[in-house]
């Protein structure tokens, strides 16, 4: 259904701006992202939305990528990375509103709880990263920094949490047995089998 791709898309995207190849991983898990929300996209208008913004970070990271190999870090590098900051949390907004509708659908309470708490540590770091520009005291942009930090790794991982529980609940009428599925992809097999043991686990929450 997309939830297994868009799972390993977030991964790279979130996590891997944590790393000092950030810039790379933007690039590849923004790209896998769009897919994965294309083929979701017809599921409400939040995952069209989201695909769009996909796009759109996925062609920023590509322009920042081209600007950093070839050294031009100017005026406009640090634009577009400053714009690249604010379209990624906007970009996981978008997505937890759609798997909020999406759970909904489905009466899967828990998910659209998750999807709302989800939302609000995504704003603090939004907050937090904005009152930043405004704030020249070292010393407290070392604690929104801090703040930044851990709730992007809160958001990060709460929407892995979020999508692993989507893939293993969530499948089209005509799609019951996906979990059984052999993509012939190491990494995308074992989070089959990860994902229908949850799916079994869990038979009964549907």
């Amino acid at each position: 259904m997309g939830f297994g791709l868009l799972f390993f898309a977030c991964f790279l995207t979130y996590f891997g701006a944590l790393t000092p190849i950030g810039a790379f991983t933007y690039v590849l898990g923004s790209a896998i992202m769009l897919y994965a929300l294309y083929k979701l996209s017809a599921e409400n208008i939040f995952f069209a939305i989201s695909a769009v913004l996909s796009a759109l970070l996925m062609l920023l990271s590509m322009v920042i990528v081209v600007l950093d190999v070839f050294g031009s870090v100017g005026t406009l590098y640090l634009v577009l990375v400053e714009i690249q900051v604010y379209v990624a949390p906007l970009l996981l907004i978008t997505m937890l509103v759609a798997t909020y509708k999406i759970a909904k659908a489905v009466d899967l309470r828990k998910i659209q709880a998750w999807s709302v708490v989800n939302v609000f540590f995504v704003s603090i770091y939004l907050v937090c990263d904005m009152v930043s520009l405004f704030v020249y005291n070292a010393e407290a942009l070392k604690r929104l920094g801090l703040v930044c930090l851990i709730t992007q790794v809160m958001f990060s991982a709460f929407m892995l949490v979020i999508l692993f529980n989507c893939y293993a609940r969530i499948c089209y009428e005509d799609d019951k047995d996906m979990q059984g599925k052999n993509s012939g992809i190491p990494i995308f097999n074992f989070l089959n089998k990860a994902f229908d043991k949850v799916s079994k686990k869990n038979k009964g929450d549907k």
